[in-house]
């Protein structure tokens, strides 16, 4: 019997050196198609396990949220430097050599290979459709951040590179098909938000149609194209059709819902999510508060990455995305609030927070990249979107990580109809839907201006911006502390040099 855990070890060290003198030590029966031994519900639990590796600072973070008008990572002195690793994400000047980037392309064509294990062993029904789901999941980020898709048949060789390659201007049909073809046998339960329901399916059919324009933008190079671009009235009514055809789901009163400890349960808007549980399986979804806070505040943070400016301003008062008092919060004794964090910052007790060396603790808007002299703890307002957990381990939250939600299909619809889809509802009361449960202003007119804006504050830093940025033709521009537009080129990240030099059908994206 093949074990579990030698496939993922082989495919992660494949994914990571390509191959190399490990060859000799490998066993030749890994090739082999599928064994009637394999238990294919530990293969399925270990795809889904799989979801938790983005969850870090250093992983999909890096590649959706770090080079958009929503984060940052300043240096702070000595801390946070890293070889100006943070720096080139903001500015769009990163490298082949960007090891982050480089983890990204393993950790998520890894997750898809594992899912496709499943369906390699013979699975069937639910469970087929269920590794179908997550296998286009993370094809689908692979897509959208690289551009094409390296893939392997049941029966290859895995010392062998992977013989198929799907381009980015194939791979959306391939993909939504490949979907499609499984939906009726995803379970139809919408009780856990971490089960590939066929909600879940739907939201990401969603996305795929809505992104499809994007992708078939693409250079006979490889080379993405910059917009704006021609999205087919067909494809934009698919996205409302599939938004229609979510059930059980509904926008929640309390914003915060969708991100506190037990959000799975409390949570009447999630779709699918990487489900952490303390002490048994938890991400690491508390990096997201960890990676914003100062060392002072409780919990003691790694006063890192950074609110834009930019970001803050979009909100109104009285927005709940903005600022919301949490009664958990209150009764943990940690001072904090949800949402963003700027000016005087205070503990419990209503004490004002003082920094390391001893000054006021005041957040403010404006930061520097590279940051030298005496404020260099308290530049750059800071995000609460998943409040900390304080009733488990620091290292292992309750909080399951976002990955579709409510109204994020809703935006996504409203996009659609904007774009020329055929809905019974306007593309205005569908944001204003929106914005009046999240105590916003209804708005009296929509742009397409308007609408990315309103995706951001809803969606910010929960991995959305870059792809948002790029539909609506804004990712090349400027912003805070990125003072210069950037190539067409910087639609696309590299792919890393040892998967190039390891696979013959690997051809590097064009810029790099």
């Amino acid at each position: 019997m093949k074990n579990l855990f030698s496939y993922i070890l082989i495919i992660t060290l494949l994914f990571t050196f390509g191959c190399s003198d490990l060859e000799e030590e490998l066993n030749d029966g890994i090739a082999e198609g599928a064994d009637s031994d394999v238990d294919l519900e530990q293969l399925l639990n270990g795809a889904y396990g799989n979801l938790r590796d983005l969850q870090s600072q250093d992983n999909l973070l890096v590649v959706t949220q770090h080079p958009t008008d929503e984060m940052a990572g300043p240096t702070r002195g000595r801390d946070w430097d890293d070889a100006g690793i943070w720096r080139v994400l903001h500015r769009h000047s990163w490298t082949t050599a960007h090891a982050y980037i480089n983890n990204v392309w393993r950790t998520t064509n890894r997750n898809a290979y594992n899912a496709q294990q499943v369906l390699c062993n013979g699975a069937t029904g639910s469970v087929a459709a269920q590794a179908t789901f997550l296998r286009v999941y993370n094809d689908f980020l692979v897509l959208d951040n690289f551009g094409k898709i390296p893939r392997r048949a049941c029966n290859e060789n895995l010392l062998n590179p992977p013989t198929q390659l799907l381009t980015r201007a194939e791979a959306p049909a391939v993909l939504i098909a490949e979907l499609e073809a499984v939906l009726n046998d995803l379970p139809t339960a919408t009780g856990s938000p971490a089960l590939a329901t066929q909600n879940a399916a739907r939201a990401l059919l969603a996305k795929l149609y809505l992104n499809k324009a994007v992708y078939e933008a693409t250079d006979p190079d490889g080379g993405a194209q910059e917009g704006p671009y021609n999205f087919a009235a067909a494809d934009m009514t698919k996205v409302v059709e599939y938004v229609d055809a979510i059930t059980g789901r509904s926008l929640d009163v309390n914003y915060f819902d969708n991100f506190i400890p037990d959000n799975g349960n409390a949570s009447e808007e999630l779709i699918f999510v990487s489900e952490n549980t303390s002490g048994a399986a938890a991400g690491n979804a508390r990096a997201y508060w960890f990676m914003t806070l100062h060392y002072n505040q409780n919990p003691s943070g790694w006063n890192g990455f950074v609110a834009l400016s930019d970001l803050y301003n979009r909100f109104e008062p009285g927005d709940q995305r903005l600022y919301t008092e949490l009664p958990y919060l209150a009764a943990s004794g940690s001072g904090l609030n949800a949402g963003l964090l700027v000016g005087q910052q205070y503990n419990a007790a209503g004490q004002p927070l003082k920094d390391r060396a001893g000054n006021p603790l005041v957040f403010t808007e404006d930061f520097n990249l590279l940051e030298t002299g005496p404020n260099l703890e308290v530049t750059g307002i800071r995000a609460i979107k998943y409040p900390p957990d304080f009733t488990t381990e620091g290292d292992a939250p309750d909080n399951d990580y976002v990955i579709l939600r409510y109204a994020d299909a809703l935006l996504m619809k409203a996009e659609a109809i904007l774009r020329g889809g055929t809905s019974s509802e306007t593309a205005l009361d569908i944001v204003n839907q929106v914005r009046t449960i999240r105590g916003a202003t209804p708005l009296a007119s929509l742009s397409e201006q308007d609408l990315l804006d309103e995706r951001s504050r809803e969606l910010y830093w929960e991995g959305w911006r870059r792809n948002d940025q790029i539909r609506f033709n804004s990712f090349l521009g400027t912003w805070q502390e990125k003072p210069s537009p950037s190539d067409k080129t910087r639609l696309l990240f590299p792919i890393p040099s040892e998967a190039i030099s390891t696979n013959p059908e690997l051809e590097q994206n064009p810029g790099y």
